[in-house]
């Protein structure tokens, strides 16, 4: 900013008097007094004296010699510069004119600048214009103010001034003053003037739907227009607000109802934080679903289990899953496909635990993506009555046989001895210990095997079915066959794979009854539970680990299981926690995330079998080579067992391996 300063009279100088033959002048001529309008000066006579003396005002001699020494010069213009001389008068003549430069004060100040005005504005600057202003001497410049604070000096030919870095829409007073050279100050112009309003964004235009499915929406839209740079863009569906100012002029949705209308909402926001007033607004309508098919299905009907199977159902959304109902409650639900040890199951699965006799309602439910259900199509499956009615508790099964029951035809079966199905068998000391590797497992010995003898009596309604039911009795078990014993009490079912040893005997004791035995034997000596429990652990990703548990009851200390594993995966482990004991893969085995490959394993019989597609070999070969041999085998305990699966990923393969395991309650 340029800066001006006041002007003050010039102090006056003495001007010695050059060597002349002429009288001596005056000494030492001075102002004593300076006005605007006049000037007073004095001054000392000559040493010799003088007759009178002369002054001079611009060469002009003022008036006739005086002989005073003072003089006062009215008249004068302020602001002026003049010359005084005065000179001596003696009889030699006069002397040399004593000269004094005085410049008289300017106390006036320039008029007030006229015709201050607007001239133009933006949103942050504003362009004032005004008239020059007069003085009696000279403009030098204009001042400018805004809000009464000083912003620049300008010189005196700038009658236009352009304030900046304003605010938008906002009002300001301007103010303009003059100055001379002597720095006089006029009164300032004042105009009162506003910046233009900051407008904001205009709303995004050509907001549209780039894609709609079932449960998502994605919405495109162009940039916005404003006078400053649009920085991004705020996002709201459904009155809610999921983005902001993001720079991106996409949006996707996902996880909507389907056949919903949905409001999306987009606002434009610029570099001074503005927002569009009005939104770009779309609605938008996801797809209508329709639900799955109804599965056809169909129902075998056992003694207290009925296997259900159904076809693929269709849905323009996708199946996800189908469920069974029995009796309006979920009975058994599956993603498709259902893991098990006996291998991956499609569209097929077996209730058990039905009460014989029982009508049930079972529906096959199909599952879309959406959560949709497939139309009713519940059936009511009648189970069959038993062919006998109890009559003691437990009843003993083998086969059509029953014993503590009356048969359909009338017959009295009672069991008056069971030996050796209550009682534990003896231990047989193993010959020796291999501590888990393979074979027999680590203990002091094994159970041997468990003989079962049932005897008692059979009452028959008459002579002839007395017969028949003799004739009935023999041919329950063929001798080369093997059967389940099922022993049912208040408490449990339990089960025992026997054969029959030496002869089926009835001994007539009367014409109506007779007496029967029967002579079972079990290989293994455990007493296993009719229905089995299982569970599976699923690895999220690898490398990683899963576990799962089964709790198992029963007396008997070692209970055998079957497992399946199915990939990808690589170097797998499974170790059962509370032993310590830990089955592991020959180092580089791995499974591909086909589930048609698989490795099971037989706890009982320590054999493992590696499943294939049909093509690749049509039965399941030995798969022992897969896994390492130390250490190798364990064997489930009554109570909690932990399984862990844990292994490596396979490459270029995704998917999530499963360990499963189904084992049955054991007791002695």
């Amino acid at each position: 900013m340029a800066r001006y300063g006041r002007a003050y009279p010039a102090p006056s100088r003495r001007i010695a008097a050059p060597l002349s033959t002429l009288p001596p002048p005056p000494v030492d001529v001075r102002v004593t007094a300076l006005a605007p309008n006049e000037v007073s000066i004095a001054w000392d006579p000559p040493e010799a004296g003088a007759l009178g003396f002369g002054i001079y005002l611009d060469g002009v001699k003022q008036g006739d010699d005086q002989t005073a020494t003072v003089a006062t010069l009215a008249g004068l213009v302020e602001g002026r510069t003049y010359l005084i001389e005065v000179d001596s008068l003696t009889d030699d003549g006069r002397s040399d004119r004593v000269p004094l430069v005085v410049t008289t004060p300017d106390v006036t100040a320039p008029t007030v600048p006229v015709g201050l005005r607007f001239v133009t504005a933006t949103r942050t600057s504003l362009t004032v214009a005004w008239e020059p202003s007069t003085d009696n001497v000279s403009v030098v410049g204009y001042s400018l103010y805004l809000d009464g604070q000083r912003v620049d000096n300008v010189s005196a030919d700038t009658l236009v001034y352009t304030y900046y870095q304003l605010a938008a829409g906002t009002s300001y007073l301007v103010t303009v003053d003059a100055l001379d050279l002597s720095g006089n100050r006029s009164a300032g112009a004042m105009l009162d003037v506003q910046t233009e309003r900051d407008h904001p964004p205009s709303a995004p235009p050509n907001l549209r739907a780039t894609t709609i499915t079932y449960t998502s929406i994605a919405v495109s839209w162009d940039e916005a227009a404003d006078e400053d740079p649009v920085t991004g863009y705020d996002v709201a569906i459904d009155g809610e607000l999921v983005a902001t100012n993001q720079p991106q002029r996409t949006a996707a949705f996902s996880g909507l109802v389907e056949n919903t209308e949905h409001t999306v909402r987009v606002w434009a926001v610029d570099a001074v934080g503005q927002r569009t007033s009005r939104p770009a607004e779309l609605v938008v309508r996801t797809l209508d679903d329709t639900p799955p098919t109804a599965p056809v299905f169909a129902v075998t009907v056992g003694e207290e289990a009925i296997t259900v199977a159904w076809e693929a159902s269709s849905d323009d959304f996708g199946v996800s899953g189908y469920r069974i109902d029995v009796d309006g409650e979920p009975a058994w639900s599956t993603p498709g496909v259902d893991y098990t040890v006996d291998g991956p199951v499609t569209r097929r699965h077996t209730v058990t635990s039905l009460a014989p006799g029982a009508n049930y309602r079972v529906r096959v439910v199909a599952l879309d993506a959406l959560g949709q259900e497939s139309a009713d199509n519940t059936v009511v499956v009648p189970m069959p009555p038993l062919p006998f009615l109890p009559i003691s508790s437990p009843v003993y099964r083998l086969g059509p046989w029953a014993g503590n029951a009356r048969d359909e035809f009338g017959v009295d079966w009672v069991v008056e001895d069971a030996s050796g199905w209550a009682s534990t068998p003896p231990v047989r000391p193993a010959s020796t210990v291999l501590g888990g590797v393979d074979g027999a497992w680590s203990g002091a010995g094994q159970y041997g095997s468990r003989v079962i003898t049932l005897e008692g009596v059979a009452v028959a309604p008459s002579q002839a079915a007395m017969l028949a039911a003799k004739q009935r009795l023999v041919g329950v078990l063929h001798p080369r066959d093997v059967g389940v014993l099922r022993v049912e009490d208040a408490l449990r079912t339990r089960r025992a794979r026997v054969r029959l040893v030496g002869d089926v005997e009835a001994v007539d004791r009367g014409p109506l009854a007779f007496s029967w035995s029967i002579t079972l034997q079990a290989s293994d000596p455990r007493r296993y539970a009719v229905h089995p429990v299982s569970a599976s652990a699923v690895v999220g990703s690898l490398p990683g680990q899963a576990s799962l548990a089964l709790s198992l009851s029963g007396t008997y200390p070692q209970i055998p299981a079957r497992l399946r594993l199915y990939g990808p995966i690589k170097d797998w482990t499974i170790t059962h926690e509370e032993s310590g004991t830990v089955m592991r893969a020959m180092t580089g085995a791995s499974l591909p995330p086909d589930p048609r490959y698989s490795l099971s394993f037989d706890l009982a019989t320590r054999q493992v079998l590696a499943h294939v597609p049909p093509d690749v070999w049509p039965v399941p070969r030995p798969g022992r080579s897969a896994v390492a041999h130390l250490p190798a085998w364990f064997m489930l305990l009554p109570g909690l067992n932990t399984l862990t699966l844990s292994g490596q990923p396979l490459a270029g393969a995704s998917g999530q391996p499963r360990l499963v395991v189904e084992a049955y309650d054991a007791w002695v």
